[in-house]
């Protein structure tokens, strides 16, 4: 049953590739619409060596090629973490999810533990799009829609090229490298956050509008006892601000690039604020 699935992939590689493009101009055509600034949307049709992967550690999950949700292949960045249910409001409306399928992986995470935070949505072409001349071949397709944040993805994409290419190499302390390193750029979205906020909405900000001239002092968000971000202090104060700092840093020096030029001063913003913290 496998090689017959391979077979027909095989045959329908360029209905599928068809069929992701379709829906990656959808997707931006809906969320342009939304006025919602997202850094980048891509998409990927699934080779025949990734599927013949992914059969063979399925084991005898996968009957049929329809039965495989993810041979269409979209990923949503945005700027912000606090955009991501924002753009999945909005997937939800335009297209049937199938929630037995998607994922929140943001939720599989236990409170004390920090790495790959993604929404995975699996969807298909609603009843009145694939009436449109132009959907209906596509009316029994399923596409995955992943939504992270820039951070989120720089993390994700480094964490997987270095753990896929060098296993061998790979240590429960390298782990744990990692997971703090999740975690920090968990708290540094945050700040992002907070910095769109002082900039967009000044009339919440006193201190960052000139015509007041009470200098009144930033409040700092005390993180709830039991939420992730306390155990992040904790794990921090393990290794030391100053070592933690560097591991931010050279991070964010891979990111500089995935930025546009004013993006620059948010990052010296963040470090100066995570400074001031510690």
């Amino acid at each position: 049953m496998n090689r017959e699935i391979i077979e027909k992939y095989e045959e329908k590689y360029t209905f599928y590739q068809e069929f992701t493009e379709k829906m990656k101009s959808l997707v931006e055509r809906i969320l342009h619409k939304q006025n919602i600034p997202i850094h980048s949307i891509v998409s990927r049709t699934k080779t025949k060596n990734s599927l013949e992967n992914k059969i063979a550690h399925a084991g005898d999950k996968y009957d049929c090629l329809e039965n495989i949700t993810d041979l269409a292949g979209i990923r949503i960045i945005t700027y912000y973490e606090d955009q991501i249910d924002q753009v999945a409001k909005f997937i939800r409306q335009e297209f049937c999810v199938d929630e037995e399928n998607s994922v929140d992986k943001r939720k599989m995470l236990a409170p004390d533990r920090f790495g790959y935070l993604s929404l995975h949505l699996i969807v298909k072409l609603p009843l009145e799009r694939v009436q449109l001349p132009e959907y209906a071949q596509f009316k029994e397709c399923k596409v995955e829609i992943q939504i992270r944040s820039i951070l989120q993805h720089a993390w994700a994409e480094i964490e997987h090229d270095l753990e896929y290419k060098n296993q061998a190499n790979v240590t429960d302390e390298t782990r744990r490298h990692f997971s703090r390193l999740a975690g920090l750029l968990e708290f540094a979205d945050l700040e992002f956050e907070k910095i769109r906020d002082q900039i967009t909405m000044p009339q919440y900000y006193p201190v960052l509008c000139e015509a007041k001239p009470a200098v009144l002092p930033m409040k700092t968000v005390s993180p709830p006892s039991n939420s992730r971000i306390m155990k992040l202090f904790d794990q921090v104060s393990t290794v030391g601000w100053a070592a933690s700092f560097v591991a931010v840093t050279c991070v964010f020096s891979l990111l500089l690039d995935l930025y546009f030029n004013s993006k620059i001063t948010h990052i010296a913003l963040v470090l100066n604020s995570l400074l001031v913290h510690g």
